[in-house]
């Protein structure tokens, strides 16, 4: 079995099924002491860029969103915290913020790099 930090750290990084790494994940359960990982923008930018070239559909970037938001054990990388939140939520949560779209993923991509919300 996988250790709870080495199964957040694939979860992060996109690597694998989003599902299967939450039900590994479950054995751990929801809350966490520890910061285990941090994200950081760089990981939503490649999860977009799936995206953006067909790799991955927009109903699993919000999949994975909803996976990492608000869990215990990943931080966000601190110079750029409200931003990660922000775009997480988006993300997370198209259907009462903006729809997945090729032009929401760009605008995300910006956010990110400038380190603001708009």
């Amino acid at each position: 079995m996988k250790s709870r930090e080495e199964l957040v750290l694939a979860l992060i990084e996109f690597r694998g099924s989003t599902p299967d790494l939450v039900k590994e994940l479950r054995f751990y359960g929801w809350d966490s002491e520890n910061e285990l990982v941090t994200l950081t923008p760089q990981h939503i930018i490649n999860v977009l860029n799936q995206y953006t070239s067909g790799e991955v559909s927009n109903a699993e970037v919000q999949d994975w969103a909803n996976a990492i938001e608000q869990r215990d054990d990943i931080g966000l990388l601190e110079t750029h915290k409200e931003t990660l939140d922000e775009m997480v939520f988006w993300l997370a949560n198209p259907v009462i913020n903006y729809p997945i779209t090729l032009e929401l993923t760009e605008r995300v991509i910006d956010n990110l790099h400038t380190n603001a919300v708009q």
